[in-house]
């Protein structure tokens, strides 16, 4: 039991750290794209033709993963094999009848290659789903690194395929060929990482096996869910392709802002959630009630889950704090001085609060969804009905009102709402309320970081507008490491053995041992 919470923390930290570091490299790239390419080419390309990619990705790949990502015996590997091949059809059609909607329905934006890129858009998500097979194998025997280099070889292979073209054409063109050429590299490497690691395995279908009923129910289960998902994590880019509330430009803006962002919240808490939902998922029996549960594996998720609130919470307070005084400067680096002067830098202010809740929700979520029975993933799709229609209501309510901001606005109190609903399922399932309290810092740790932050604050008026020089910007930028330092310094001198011990296992052996 040990050995595989290990394996799931460092699993966890070696996504988060590798996509982080793979997004850092796109991320530069992308900020040399914001200063090369038209922010109307931007908005079309990151909000309305990525809208439709993601959203045949989540809807064809969640329930699957979802069902598929938990202990199995060998014996059900065939049927698995089996679910995997048989719902490709349905992306096939779920990718054809999009793309028949984003061409014919939706209003096209004024540029070439409109309708061109929205099939191949269709046609790159199609080519990531013909690689499912062997990322469930890969993952659920826990061989973490190949699936990392996979994507991280595609983001790599995309971004740079992009920053070429796009010095020859101002289009949509680059950007069209870089997605369908990254896809196919990812496909082959994760076809080929199977064929290798598979043994036995390497079966890529069995002629007598057939879809067991449970899997197929709880995967329509699933399936609800995520169509419900999906509108509450892409509610504003919906919100923004069916109504005109804002131009492709401002479109454009927010998703530089969005893509900045998600280096830590698209990925960092995303690789993490999955991990820890495969680590519940193992642990504990779905559907089961406490008393029925192993009772080591029982407290072990209840300490392992408390841990990471209390992670996230530190880390989602030190990104608000030091948000607001480095944002500018952030943008400043990223897209220029034009991007830096623009409402950019309120957005992204803005998004370091969404970010906090964002972690906060993915941990409790992972949880919940890892031990729902049936018949409360069924219930839970009703409250997710009701979210996303209060979701998407406030999307188009707060843009009208507040412009782009309003949909981080909206996005924070969706987020909110979820968490509400997932703490509650949580304390109820193990009749404490002792998670929760893990997520509140001790008042000497509120008070230094309320210290630390207001100096970097009253430091970015000072250095940042008064002096508005690179001297000043430097004095900035060493202000804030000397604060921050200090907060970690004194909160790991503060914190309990358990929280300690949490932390240590999340870190390579190099960095563990230097704390020892």
């Amino acid at each position: 039991m040990t050995t595989r919470i290990g394996v799931a923390a460092q699993s966890a930290f070696i996504n988060a750290a590798g996509q982080v570091v793979l997004r850092l490299l796109t991320f530069i790239a992308n900020g040399y794209l914001v200063r090369i390419v038209a922010p109307e080419v931007l908005g079309v390309v990151y909000v309305r033709l990525t809208l439709l990619l993601t959203t045949i990705l989540f809807l064809s790949r969640e329930p699957l993963r979802k069902v598929a990502l938990t202990k199995h015996s060998l014996e059900e590997w065939p049927r698995l094999v089996a679910l995997i091949w048989r719902s490709f059809p349905f992306s096939i059609g779920l990718a054809g009848l999009l793309v028949v909607v984003w061409v014919w329905l939706l209003d096209p934006p004024p540029l070439p290659h409109y309708s061109l890129g929205c099939v191949m858009f269709g046609v790159s998500a199609l080519i990531e789903l013909t690689a499912e097979l062997p990322y469930i194998y890969l993952v659920n025997n826990l061989y973490i690194r190949a699936p990392l280099i996979a994507e991280g070889s595609m983001q790599i292979a995309r971004t740079l395929i992009t920053i070429i073209l796009a010095h020859y054409s101002s289009s949509l063109l680059p950007f069209i060929i870089g997605h369908v050429v990254a896809a196919m590299v990812m496909t082959s490497l994760l076809w080929f990482t199977y064929f290798t690691k598979s043994g036995g395995y390497d079966k890529v279908w069995y002629e007598n096996a057939c879809v067991a009923p449970a899997h197929l129910r709880l995967m329509m289960s699933f399936g609800k869910q995520s169509v419900l998902k999906q509108l509450l994590t892409e509610g504003e880019a919906y919100v923004m392709t069916l109504f005109p509330v804002i131009s492709f430009a401002q479109q454009g803006v927010f998703s530089t802002i969005s893509r900045l962002a998600s280096i830590v919240m698209r990925v960092g808490f995303k690789n993490i959630e999955d991990s820890y939902y495969l680590l519940f998922a193992q642990m504990l029996k779905r559907g089961l009630p406490r008393e029925q549960q192993n009772s080591d594996s029982l407290e072990t998720c209840k300490e392992t889950l408390g841990n990471l609130l209390r992670f996230m919470t530190f880390f989602g307070i030190i990104i608000t704090v030091y948000g607001l005084s480095y944002s500018r400067l952030a943008l400043l680096l990223y897209g220029g001085r034009k991007l830096a002067d623009s409402e950019a830098t309120f957005l992204l202010q803005m998004y370091c609060p969404y970010i906090y809740v964002c972690g906060i929700n993915g941990v409790t979520e992972a949880f919940f969804f890892a031990i729902m029975s049936q018949v409360e993933v069924e219930r839970h799709n009703l409250r997710l009905l009701g979210f996303s229609l209060l979701f998407l209501a406030l999307s188009l309510c707060l843009s009208y009102m507040f412009g782009t901001v309003g949909f981080i606005f909206a996005n924070i109190a969706n987020m909110i709402i979820r968490i509400s609903f997932s703490i509650k399922y949580i304390t109820e399932f193990y009749d404490t309320i002792d998670m929760v309290y893990r997520m509140i810092p001790n008042i000497p740790e509120i008070m230094l970081i309320t210290v630390c932050g207001s100096t970097a604050l009253l430091s970015k008026f000072v250095l940042e507008v008064i002096a508005d020089s690179v001297l000043g910007y430097i004095c900035h930028i060493i202000i804030g490491c000397l604060s921050i330092t200090l907060v970690l310094q004194y909160t790991w001198m503060a914190e309990d053995t358990s929280f300690k011990l949490f932390i240590k296992s999340i870190l390579p052996n190099r960095i563990r041992d230097k704390l020892e």
